[in-house]
């Protein structure tokens, strides 16, 4: 079975769907192409998630990762899904401006045009939004707690960091994301407990989001899926 999953530009319901794909990894005899947007690809390097993606598509024939960057947004390679040479694609998570764009039609990033590719191809289509309920839960990427900072110097996490993201800004240290891997070093540095990792927040969700999820599922060859968990069942489905 090969499976392309497209990653979108969320903390929601990332780190599930990778729980996911590595679950039906192990239970089915499963390729996987990973197509990613530049946001996908920003997301999965802040939240340390880099070797995990690598473990589970290596680089072989449908084990490649697919990004803007290497592909453009059209990529060769998502063209086949319009051929039908995947057994299902799988969009987790998907923000709430990529079900946007599949709803009105558009189809310019990797992940939205593979969309549009696979429905053409008669590929089933899953779909885990993140916007699905007035209310949802999200995880923060690491960040400096700048009232619990007392400025060390040298400053510990500072010194921790192996990719060079934390700085010293005005006294207290800062985190930048543009440079961020998401390894936890500096929350293990920090003797102050001023740098935060795994905090989670409730965030509204705007009704256009919440109307447009409503449209998704009722577009023709699309499934919406509650939660990334149910890829296997989905997949079992296929499979029988």
């Amino acid at each position: 079975m090969n499976i392309m999953w497209g990653i979108t530009g969320a903390g929601c319901f990332l780190r599930e769907s990778f729980e996911a794909v590595e679950e039906s990894k192990r239970n089915f005899n499963v390729k996987v192409t990973i197509a990613l947007t530049r946001a996908g690809e920003e997301l999965v390097r802040i939240y340390g998630l880099e070797d995990r993606l690598k473990n589970i598509s290596p680089g072989g024939y449908y084990e490649e990762v697919l990004t803007e960057g290497t592909e453009g947004r059209s990529g060769y390679r998502i063209g086949r899904l319009a051929a039908g040479l995947y057994d299902a694609l799988f969009v987790s998570p998907a923000t709430a401006n990529t079900v946007a764009k599949i709803v009105m039609g558009i189809a310019d990033t990797l992940v939205t045009n593979a969309v549009a590719q696979a429905v053409k191809g008669g590929v089933p289509v899953l779909i885990v939004p993140t916007d699905q309920k007035e209310l949802i839960e999200t995880p923060l990427p690491h960040r400096v707690d700048r009232e619990a900072c007392v400025g060390c110097s040298p400053c510990p996490a500072v010194e921790a960091c192996p990719y060079g993201a934390l700085k010293m800004v005005a006294g207290k240290a800062w985190i930048d994301l543009a440079t961020c891997h998401g390894c936890g070093a500096c929350v293990e540095a920090c003797p102050y407990s001023a740098v935060k990792g795994g905090e989670r927040v409730m965030v509204r969700v705007r009704r256009v989001d919440l109307e447009n999820v409503e449209r998704l599922k009722r577009m023709e060859g699309i499934s919406v899926l509650s939660s990334p968990s149910e890829l296997s069942s989905m997949l079992r489905r296929l499979e029988g």
